[in-house]
């Protein structure tokens, strides 16, 4: 999942879509975004660590979708207010 995440964002990185723009920016600035990506990441590894787990890290990328939408929510929509 990492990859498609680091992927994505390369990918869209210099997209004309300005929230994906500000999502990129607040992957790489925000410290409450960066602490819901680490959490992601523990947890990508450590299911990629085991033969078989149940473990899915539904829970982390939500969060880390939820922190980023939040980071973004103000500037993606000003102009709708």
């Amino acid at each position: 999942m990492e990859f498609v995440l680091k992927n994505w964002y390369e990918k869209n990185h210099n997209s004309g879509d300005q929230l994906i723009k500000e999502r990129g920016i607040c992957l790489e600035d925000d410290c409450n975004v960066k602490k819901f990506y680490e959490v992601f990441k523990e947890c990508e590894t450590r299911v990629k660590g085991k033969p078989y787990t149940a473990e899915t890290c539904e829970e982390e990328i939500v969060d880390l979708m939820e922190a980023l939408d939040k980071c973004v929510g103000h500037k993606a929509f000003h102009k709708f207010a």
